[in-house]
């Protein structure tokens, strides 16, 4: 397994591992907007502007075996923290092709994540997990935090 800094060519492998995580989760297709790919290429070119976006691509044997980005964590309420005291690193879609899974590419990924956003200046790092990514996490030193959520039926 070889693992690799991505750039902008590589963004529509990206996108549709990201839209395949949702996949997994069994959304149904009459739930996307129908622009989602291009929602998600347009999210990743604004995330590059921080400075501190990263990619990672997980190379076997000649495959593109999964992929993972990173980004400065878009806070939603005012930051009135110093930088050098929290500086939140965000790591995103996290994808491991079904074939591929198991073998550790996903703990590879997330690892040249963490990396990158240490040398970048985080001094913390979230993300969410699926339930299935839970217990790898936390083997990585994550620890569940407290967010609280509250869910509205849909019609």
């Amino acid at each position: 397994m070889n693992i690799v800094a991505v750039g902008p060519s590589d963004d529509p492998v990206l996108a549709s591992h990201y839209l395949a995580i949702w996949d997994s989760y069994g959304t149904p297709i009459g739930d996307y907007v129908a622009d989602a790919q291009q929602r998600v290429l347009d999210f990743i070119e604004d995330c590059r502007q921080d400075g501190v976006h990263g990619g990672f691509l997980a190379i076997v044997d000649g495959e593109i075996a999964g992929s993972a980005m990173c980004c400065l964590l878009r806070e939603p309420y005012p930051n009135v923290i110093a930088t050098n005291k929290r500086l939140r690193g965000y790591i995103w879609s996290v994808y491991t092709a079904p074939a591929h899974r198991r073998k550790g590419i996903g703990r590879a990924l997330t690892a040249s994540a963490v990396e990158h956003l240490r040398r970048a200046g985080c001094t913390s790092v979230v993300l969410h997990a699926s339930d299935a990514g839970m217990p790898m996490y936390e083997a990585m030193g994550f620890n569940r935090a407290g967010e609280m959520r509250m869910d509205f039926a849909q019609p």
